[in-house]
């Protein structure tokens, strides 16, 4: 079976996803919408529309592929017009506020998604047709009318190589805030240091390798994007910047009485399983 999609939002992900359903041949046509039409569009979409309206009116499954906040207006432009049988799915990176504004419509397929998949690339080198190929993407479904949507969503995920899981929205927000909202956070107070010193000492530079480099890569976000994520997961972020304190803490108390080994140790004896992490990938 084939779909038309609307996809709103002509980021990495949006433009990913689009060539991923032409690839794995699910769509019948794409349709797209963004801020602002670019050339660069058409090698991904059948058509640019700038009317939402009638991107949904032709679309079987709409895709909202935007910053988190500007997801939660769009479902309740889109909702109330959105037609029997037709699914709204987005692709944000927190669950609790988008699944809250969702549960109003309890009438309509509405699916919140988050695809564990992303590059620092940006622009059209970003575009991958196999971006989500392995990859887990979360499935959260406000309420009990959402889930006639779902066989046709999971088989859709499976079709362009990512594996559905479905998960609570709180349950999401809690574990995203451990493995991704907080390393982003690091991300931005190391490269915030790294300026500091940047403007007094530019010989750091030549210090800069691998271990930085990885270490910032989620500085590169975009702030909007940043941003929105940070406040709408603020409370488990909180919680865990707390977590974080404590232990740099530990740490230092250690450093001083040089007992660094006592906290390194049992740490590394866990190293192991960082090191399989890949090679165990339930995905």
């Amino acid at each position: 079976m084939k779909f038309n999609f609307f996809i709103i939002g002509l980021g990495q992900i949006g433009c990913s996803l689009a060539l991923a359903l032409r690839k794995s041949k699910v769509a019948t046509r794409i349709y797209g919408k963004d801020m602002q039409f670019k050339k660069v569009y058409s090698q991904v979409l059948d058509e640019y529309l700038s009317d939402i309206e009638a991107g949904v009116k032709q679309s079987d499954i709409i895709i909202l592929a935007t910053p988190i906040k500007e997801i939660q207006q769009l479902v309740t432009e889109i909702a109330p017009i959105l037609e029997e049988k037709k699914i709204l799915l987005d692709t944000g990176s927190t669950k609790g506020e988008i699944i809250r504004e969702m549960k109003k419509y309890p009438k309509k397929i509405l699916i919140g998604g988050h695809p564990m998949a992303g590059t620092v690339r940006a622009g059209e080198k970003s575009w991958q047709a196999d971006l989500f190929s392995g990859k887990p993407f979360f499935l959260c479904f406000p309420h009990h009318y959402s889930k006639q949507g779902k066989p046709v969503i999971e088989k859709i995920i499976k079709k362009i190589g990512a594996a559905p899981v479905e998960i609570e929205p709180a349950h999401h927000d809690f574990l995203a805030a451990v493995t991704s909202h907080l390393p982003y956070i690091i991300s931005l107070v190391l490269f915030s240091i790294y300026l500091k010193h940047h403007g007094r000492d530019r010989i750091i530079d030549y210090f800069i390798s691998t271990g930085f480099l990885g270490s910032t890569r989620l500085a590169l976000t975009p702030s909007r994007v940043g941003s929105d994520i940070i406040l709408t997961n603020k409370d488990n972020i909180i919680k865990n910047i707390n977590k974080v304190i404590g232990e740099l803490n530990k740490f230092r108390d250690k450093i001083e009485k040089k007992e660094i080994f006592r906290i390194i140790e049992p740490i590394n004896s866990e190293a192991e399983k960082r090191r399989k992490m890949y090679e165990n990938a339930v995905f």
